[in-house]
């Protein structure tokens, strides 16, 4: 049975889930034609300019032209610029070698955009639910009218490709572990380095993303199976680029983390991708750090059932804890978000609020600009409110709602009586989620 004829089994006993569900579909179904109106009649709905596809393209050619693959602004930082470790180049080198700019970027978008769908496919599979033909195709749409993906493709980034790795890594994790066959054999279990390897890939290409292998932590194959990744990953970055971008590179994240301990801008210095989850918070990056110890305290003490919300787990931390982050990271939770809906609805549990914190995500930049602009034009009493617009971001209620509820599985499934016993041994694994 499919997700979707899963869901609507419910529409008796859970009608308010069924009806959410309707409006996320009917949300996600309509948005293309709603951003094309937009991008109509609108200046401040941005067109498909793929500026940060451009930033790929410079480092492919400086790096074929033999010069530095990062460069400093007039600022003395490198705002705009490529921010990737030096072996993701090849990445992008495809692209712009043999297309101009602007195909080459539609090719990227489209490549990686089908890549996600791909993925995503393969972890519904995973979870056991079929999909029909019509329903692969729906899938595609609903995709499409995700407007966090809609904003990655207007910017050429790579927030696409990361959920595809992301997506694929959690059906890997999901297929793990020894399901007893009729004969009493047990399965192969490769698929825990496949997953630990997929893993590594997208710390590689983006270290922002370092919380996603909160799950290689619950489990000591597929932290195997990661650091098996990095060895050839890092002889290719060294074989074409040398030591000295690495040390460059080293700057580079220094400077990141720098700016994301600054100040957040207001919102009402509205832009698309604008998101500032812990602006609002003393001491932010003091909670960063204590929040991810926190997570990898609970990775380490689940156990193996829990496989799947320590993954969720894991992802749910980037947007809300990584020091410099955007709207279109939202992208990230999609496989977070069908783990945690396919494991509410086993357990009878809340699967409203992950529908909830989906549409959250979908509503952000459009939703946070008409309450920071047009709410205050319309009744200018609202502005009393300004010191609390950080609190008005509706992906920081979302991917709240997605975190909170990944962190409260993962504890209720620890046996803290017998923490000992609780410590995953990495040669095991166990049964699906509850």
């Amino acid at each position: 049975m499919s997700l979707l004829a899963g869901l609507w089994a419910r529409r008796r006993e859970r009608p308010a889930l069924v009806a959410l569900a309707g409006l996320l579909l009917g949300a996600l179904l309509v948005y293309p034609a709603v951003d094309w109106w937009l991008r109509a009649g609108f200046e401040f709905a941005s067109g498909f300019r793929f500026g940060d596809f451009g930033a790929y393209g410079g480092a492919v050619e400086r790096w074929r032209a033999g010069e530095s693959l990062y460069q400093t602004t007039v600022e003395g930082g490198f705002w705009g610029t490529y921010l990737y470790p030096p072996v993701v180049v090849l990445l992008f080198w495809p692209f712009e070698a043999f297309l101009e700019f602007r195909p080459g970027a539609m090719a990227w978008v489209v490549t990686t955009g089908l890549f996600l769908w791909l993925g995503l496919q393969a972890l519904v599979g995973a979870l056991g639910h079929g999909l029909r033909w019509y329903e692969r195709l729906g899938l595609a749409w609903l995709v499409a009218g995700f407007q966090p993906a809609v904003l990655t493709a207007k910017l050429g980034q790579t927030a696409l490709f990361m959920a595809g790795l992301l997506s694929f890594a959690a059906a890997a994790t999901v297929r793990d572990g020894r399901d007893a066959s009729a004969d009493g054999a047990e399965s192969t279990h490769y698929w825990a380095y496949v997953s630990g390897a997929a893993t590594a890939l997208v710390g590689t290409v983006k270290f922002a993303y370092a919380p996603v292998g909160a799950h290689l932590l619950h489990d000591r194959r597929r932290m195997v199976g990661a650091l098996l990744a990095l060895p050839p990953l890092l002889w290719l970055s060294i074989r074409f680029f040398g030591v000295d971008a690495h040390r460059t590179y080293v700057e580079v994240l220094r400077w990141g983390v720098e700016r994301g301990s600054d100040e957040a801008r207001s919102p009402t210095l509205w832009l698309a991708p604008y998101f500032k989850p812990l602006g609002w918070v003393p001491a932010a990056q003091a909670l960063r750090v204590v929040v991810c110890l926190g997570v990898a305290g609970l990775s380490v003490l689940a156990p193996p059932r829990a496989r799947r919300t320590v993954f969720a787990l894991g992802v749910a931390t980037v947007p809300l804890f990584t020091p410099q982050t955007y709207a279109y990271y939202f992208v990230a939770l999609l496989p977070a978000a069908v783990l945690l809906l396919a494991g509410e609805l086993d357990r009878d549990g809340r699967p409203e609020l992950v529908l909830l914190a989906v549409l959250s995500l979908h509503l952000h930049s459009y939703g946070l600009k008409f309450l920071v602009h047009t709410v205050p034009d319309a009744v200018p009493a609202f502005e009393a409110l300004r010191p609390a617009y950080l609190l008005l971001q509706p992906g920081l209620w979302g991917s709240s709602l997605l975190f909170g509820l990944a962190a409260v599985r993962v504890t209720q499934s620890v046996d803290w009586s017998v923490l000992p016993s609780a410590v995953v041994d990495g040669e095991s694994a166990g049964a699906a989620d509850e």
